[in-house]
């Protein structure tokens, strides 16, 4: 019995907790940043219990000191739908840590059984930022839907205005 018990706690026990992968895992994150003012920026999120991916990515270019362009793509994945969004925006910057931006916006939803994909909602968004430091960013927006959606999408009315906060950490 002496034996059973050793052979358990040293060959058993150890292989157990080595093999058992951890399933929330940091996401990855991805910043690229050159001289001539363009910096890239994106993460990959885990994917969730259900298969649920979430991707975003940005690309910045400073025009100026004040101005800059900024491109960001966001990716969701859950179910037998996939959900995109890109939005072009022009920022600000009132100082170092505020930033104002405007921009037009574009969502598409894919189902991926028929293969169909639809323009959700077409948007103008308009609001502030601050960057509490180089890796958080808080973002206050108001979006006005400049298009009329066809159908309901996942409890998403025919709402024309919508604030938004966002963090970035």
């Amino acid at each position: 019995m002496r034996y059973a018990l050793v052979f358990i706690f040293i060959i058993v026990f150890p292989l157990t907790i080595t093999a058992q992968e951890f399933i929330e895992k940091p996401p990855v994150h991805t910043d690229f940043e050159t001289s001539t003012g363009l910096s890239v920026y994106g993460a990959r999120y885990p994917v969730g219990v259900n298969g649920e991916v979430s991707k975003n990515f940005y690309i910045n270019y400073q025009v100026s000191r004040r101005l800059h362009l900024q491109l960001q793509h966001f990716y969701d994945k859950f179910g037998t739908h996939e959900r995109t969004n890109s939005s072009f925006l022009l920022k600000y910057h009132m100082n170092r840590k505020l930033y104002l931006f405007a921009g037009p916006e574009i969502e598409y939803d894919i189902n991926q059984v028929t293969g169909e994909a639809e323009i959700i909602r077409t948007n103008l968004n308009v609001g502030m930022g601050y960057k509490v430091n180089p890796n958080v960013l808080i973002e206050l927006g108001y979006h006005r839907n400049m298009s009329e959606p066809q159908k309901e999408y996942y409890s998403i009315r025919n709402v024309q205005n919508a604030f938004s906060l966002r963090a970035r950490f």
